[in-house]
């Protein structure tokens, strides 16, 4: 990456990056931006804004990428001039752990700390997942017998029993909830919406189930698409954190039009919750629970968002 010849290749007037451009690409997203140099992305990034100024450079990175040291250096990849945003694994570690068991506050911290460290510009920005080409899929995490290192014939000889697919799917559904509704930019791994499990690479990468879907799970997807589409606060509104117990993770977001409160209870059994101003009379606009004299009901693993009026 540091010969100019090869700079000039990718980098160049004439280069790779400005071609698929100019041919109609939105933007770059950047493979292990860990082993690409400061000077290559920062020269790549001038050239993507060069050919359009609004293509997005976005960046593969694991960690929270505004304070990443890769190789003995710390990057620089949120301070301008290099990634627009990255791949958003902290909030996927978050949701799943929070699923699998951590406590409720935990989720938030992590999510806080992604919040207060990003820039308001890559927050709004983020690729919000659960699930990408380079993990297990989702319905597995959260169902499946932890595969802790096995090899692939293990992997390939085991797959979820109904229970564990019917225990799977409620979870799925929690955690699309809060990811839609957190900051950033949803983005669904292809047939996580129609019920796809697997372990590690090749298995999380099969085929679209086409006739075999779980129309009722894309049909769940669905909904939370309208549901962010028609809720502004859910693009750039602001995030706080609402104080809950070990089990419910709840949270509000909000601009000036609107004030919304999102809230998952993953445990085996109802839960409530009581709520500060001014969430008394807040009304549900997808999925289960409801708010009465300032108490937030939720069934046994169930979430719901909820707006003031």
């Amino acid at each position: 990456e540091e010969n100019p010849a090869y700079d000039n290749y990718i980098n160049g007037e004439d280069g790779i990056i400005r071609h698929w451009l100019e041919a109609g690409a939105s933007g770059w997203r950047l493979d292990v931006a860990d082993e690409l140099p400061d000077s290559f992305i920062d020269r790549l990034n001038r050239a993507a804004k060069a050919q359009d100024e609004n293509a997005m450079v976005l960046g593969e990175v694991w960690e929270d990428a505004s304070n990443k040291t890769a190789y003995g250096v710390r990057r620089r990849y949120l301070l301008g001039g290099q990634l627009d945003s990255v791949m958003n694994y902290p909030f996927r570690d978050a949701i799943l752990g929070f699923l699998l068991g951590e406590h409720a506050s935990l989720i938030m911290d992590r999510i806080e700390t992604i919040v207060e460290n990003y820039p308001p510009q890559v927050l709004r920005i983020l690729m919000n997942h659960i699930g990408t080409h380079d993990t297990e899929r989702a319905l597995t995490v959260l169902a499946g017998e932890p595969s802790a290192g096995r090899g692939r014939h293990w992997q390939a000889q085991h797959h979820l029993s109904a229970a564990e697919r019917e225990s799977g799917v409620r979870r799925l559904r929690l955690a699309t909830l809060l990811q839609f509704c957190l900051p950033g930019v949803p983005c669904i791994y292809y047939g996580d919406e129609a019920g796809m499990e697997g372990y590690r690479d090749p298995f999380n990468r099969g085929c679209y189930p086409w006739g075999n879907e779980d129309t009722a799970l894309i049909e769940w997807y669905k909904k939370l698409g309208a549901v962010r589409r028609g809720c502004a606060a859910l693009k750039e509104g602001s995030f706080a954190a609402v104080r809950g117990n070990e089990d419910i993770a709840c949270f509000v977001r909000a601009d000036e039009t609107e004030t919304l409160l999102c809230a998952v209870n993953r445990a085996w059994q109802p839960a409530g919750l009581a709520l500060p101003d001014p969430f008394e009379n807040a009304t549900p606009v997808i999925g289960d629970g409801k708010i009465e004299n300032g108490v937030l009901s939720l069934p046994a693993e169930s979430g719901g968002i909820f707006v003031v009026k």
